[in-house]
């Protein structure tokens, strides 16, 4: 069968360039999910655009958790026996809560945080038979921010580094205030700023990030919501047989996942054993396409063993795609929230052989430094996937699927 031309490049220039930066929460975020709610109008279907509350930001979870530790260490420093109490609680409860942020759960750092609202827009693709399984094809409208610390690889792994040492430091002061309680000696208080210095780092590069501007998000993320759309009128035309598709359009993934989360606890019965397919970061020079074997952030979210085999089947099928698996490290996509939600998941990301992400949250992530040809090979071989899926996947739900109509 002869590839179909693909529309992704023309929904990605309209998200990059005609819309621009898509902060999450922002104005703009919201003209993306309007853009990608008349698209799917256009093909016949009923999308429905369902709003929730988000961070504003990545970066002040962590800015908060970084300065509460070193008002710890004010105390510790100042207050005697009752500073270092304090400070040790303090600490304690704020390494619990970036625990609990760094896998996307609720927790203080949040709660006292601003929120804004955010929506996320899909539509249900029926299938040409009587639906026995149902797919999420899931890629996320927002741009990140542009910090220092993604500024070149070299500041990504330095990055990468500090991330794990900002968590230890934190552990450690925690240590050092706790022994502070019972002993008075100086060299606890000289000893603890050692572990201060580098949270400071932490809070000086986190407050950074948000003073720059968003990117125009060319590859991160209008690719994956490019090919979406794409692969949304592709199923209109030639729909699946017997597996009803899902394209969903999701805000706020850049500051935790918040609309993946949102979409999946909004309708979990209607998904019980659904497959989750993520798409995010789909074009980058050099890259891809490549599918995620499993991604690691605090924790690690492994892709579906007999969707990883069908994925393997089909790249050493198909050489001319150029597909690989790897591994990603040291961030997250909503394929996270697909695994902690316990649907069979796969992961699409462009990274590069050499494991890197091309203009990863940089001003360059233009239309410019977007291969279309990578788009297209991509596109290729999710379409490619999502055939195999209807042919050769078991029966996910114990009983016939009810063909949804979205509402709103």
């Amino acid at each position: 069968m002869t590839d179909q031309p693909s529309t992704a490049m023309t929904h990605v220039r309209y998200l990059a360039e005609t819309i621009g930066p898509r902060g999450s929460t922002t104005p703009k975020e919201a003209e993306a999910a309007g853009y990608a709610r008349q698209v799917l109008e256009k093909l016949g279907l009923q999308p429905a655009s369902e709003p929730f509350t988000s961070a504003r930001s990545a970066w002040w979870p962590y800015a908060l958790a970084a300065w509460l530790v070193l008002m710890g260490e004010v105390l510790f420093l100042g207050t005697g026996r009752g500073g270092a109490i304090v400070a040790t609680l303090l600490t304690v409860a704020v390494i619990a809560s970036m625990l609990l942020e760094l896998t996307f759960r609720g927790n203080p750092l949040r709660w006292l945080l601003p929120k804004g609202q955010s929506q996320n827009v899909w539509a249900a693709i029926p299938a040409a038979e009587q639906p026995k399984r149902r797919l999420v094809i899931m890629g996320h409208l927002d741009s990140h921010r542009t910090p220092l610390v993604f500024k070149t690889d070299a500041w990504v792994r330095f990055f990468a580094t500090l991330v794990p040492l900002g968590l230890g430091s934190m552990l450690l002061s925690a240590v050092i205030f706790a022994l502070g309680i019972f002993s008075d000696a100086p060299a606890w208080r000289i000893a603890s700023l050692v572990p201060a210095a580098v949270i400071l780092l932490v809070l000086v590069l986190t407050l950074q990030a948000d003073t720059t501007p968003y990117t125009a998000g060319a590859n991160d993320n209008a690719t994956g919501a490019g090919i979406v759309l794409s692969l949304a009128g592709r199923l209109r035309q030639t729909p699946l047989r017997h597996t009803e598709v899902w394209a969903v359009l999701t805000g706020c993934e850049e500051v935790g996942d918040y609309g993946a989360a949102a979409f999946a606890q909004r309708h979990r019965a209607e998904l019980a054993g659904a497959y989750w397919l993520v798409l995010d970061t789909m074009g980058g020079l050099g890259a891809g396409p490549s599918y995620v074997r499993s991604e690691t952030f605090l924790l690690t979210a492994k892709s579906d063993p007999e969707l990883l085999r069908l994925a393997d089947a089909i790249a050493a099928r198909r050489p001319d795609l150029k597909a690989y698996g790897k591994t990603f490290r040291g961030a997250y996509s909503e394929l996270s929230i697909g695994v902690q939600e316990g649907f069979p998941s796969l992961g699409f990301i462009g990274l590069r052989p050499d494991g890197g992400l091309p203009e990863w949250h940089r001003r360059t992530d233009t239309v410019a430094n977007v291969d279309p040809d990578a788009v297209q090979r991509a596109e290729t071989f999710v379409w490619e996937l999502l055939r195999e899926i209807d042919l050769h996947t078991p029966v996910t739900l114990t009983t016939h699927v009810t063909p949804v109509t979205p509402v709103g």
